[in-house]
């Protein structure tokens, strides 16, 4: 999607997202990216220190998730998957994005 300087400037203001002006590539393909978080050359902030330092909470995930209630994901088999995948996304954006 091509959007305006003013576009994009309401986009973030409205999202709180930052928007690049330009597509953002990473070299080597996020797979790479990802081997390298995961192979501890730098330090992956876990999950608990991520949901304290935006304010997000169980119930939070478990509606992002489609989860009924903050239990019903805390219980969740696939909890550990999922919270792996979001530190990992998370080192990913506040590392590769700046």
């Amino acid at each position: 999607m091509n959007l305006s300087k003013e576009q994009r400037k309401q986009l973030e203001e409205k999202s709180g997202i930052r928007i690049p002006e330009k597509d953002v590539r990473l070299l080597g393909g996020i797979n790479t990216h990802l081997a390298k978080a995961v192979s501890h050359e730098c330090k992956i902030k876990p999950m608990k220190e991520i949901k304290k330092e935006l304010g997000i909470k169980d119930a939070d995930l478990a509606e992002m998730f489609g989860y009924a209630n903050a239990n019903s994901f805390r219980t969740s088999k696939a909890k550990d998957k999922m919270q792996k995948g979001l530190e990992l996304f998370y080192h990913m954006i506040t590392h590769t994005y700046k």
